[in-house]
């Protein structure tokens, strides 16, 4: 028997760990372009992946139930509790909040929902949106006197005249209610910090009253407001100033006959400059808001 030949390692032939058209790209080489039809299929995964993320955030919220519904709604509570998105440099009493249109998805998702969870979500849904405006409209009129209100009151008349609409699917008495409870601490906030510190100054002087009056007229008669909402405020404005302007006149009058007689009653009524009279106030106000 011949001896068997082992040959030494080193004579061995050496076995390339990757063929030539195989090997390992260099660290510094560019990756490879992906085919059209593979980045189509990685966006599908990611949405896939966000959409089970978004199913699980909602299955541990019992607030919204489970489902496709409730999946939505609580990716529409993140999105309105998000971050600022109005443009500071072009937003004015005016404007349109983009939360408006979220809120308007979310309530017709959430007329799909259980009747028993409806006012709940309703609840949340606008206190969520009520928030992100009011967060807003801090942060756009810092330091104006009045349009901070105005805004507010714009966008919340916005959503109510959409509710309005014949045949919204999420429309109902109980949640217009809810929205009016919204409107009137905004109309309260408005009157109390732009008109009712005007009635101070009656009893003290009407000259100081009127320059006031001016004023507020002046820089509030450009302001854009909704033509509904106003009405109703020119009509509380009204409500508001032109009584006791008037019973201040009249106890004006009052004193200026006990204080003086005869003759120099004549003549000091020749040389008293004329008053603005009730209706030359609600005349002022009734031009208020045109913008």
């Amino acid at each position: 028997m011949s001896p068997t030949n082992y040959s030494s390692p080193s004579s061995r032939p050496r076995r390339l760990l990757h063929p030539p058209s195989a090997r390992a790209p260099s660290p510094c080489a560019p990756p490879s372009p992906r085919s059209p039809r593979a980045q189509a299929s990685a966006a599908t995964a990611r949405q896939a992946e966000d959409r089970a993320e978004q199913m699980e955030a909602a299955r541990d919220d019992s607030r919204f139930g489970c489902g496709e519904v409730a999946c939505d709604l609580h990716k529409m509570e993140k999105d309105l509790n998000g971050t600022f998105c109005l443009d500071i440099h072009n937003c004015n009493e005016a404007t349109i909040h983009p939360a408006n249109a979220l809120l308007i998805q979310a309530l017709q998702l959430c007329s799909d929902s259980t009747a028993s969870v409806q006012p709940v979500l309703w609840d949340h849904m606008l206190h969520c949106w009520a928030s992100k405006l009011e967060e807003d409209a801090e942060t756009v009129f810092r330091g104006v006197k009045g349009r901070k209100h105005i805004f507010l009151l714009n966008n919340t008349y916005d959503v109510w005249q959409l509710m309005r609409r014949p045949g919204a699917a999420f429309a109902s008495k109980e949640l217009m209610g809810k929205l009016v409870s919204l409107i009137q601490p905004y109309k309260k906030s408005f009157l109390a910090e732009s008109w009712v510190p005007l009635n101070d100054t009656l009893h003290a002087n009407l000259d100081e009253f009127t320059a006031g009056f001016v004023a507020a007229c002046d820089y509030q008669r450009a302001w854009k407001v909704k033509a509904e909402l106003r009405y109703d405020l020119r009509e509380e404005i009204v409500d508001l100033i032109v009584p006791p302007y008037e019973a201040a006149l009249q106890v004006q009058a009052n004193r200026s006959r006990l204080s003086v007689s005869g003759v120099l009653r004549a003549i000091a009524g020749k040389k008293k400059q004329k008053k603005c009279t009730g209706e030359d106030l609600k005349k002022e106000i009734g031009a208020l808001f045109e913008g």
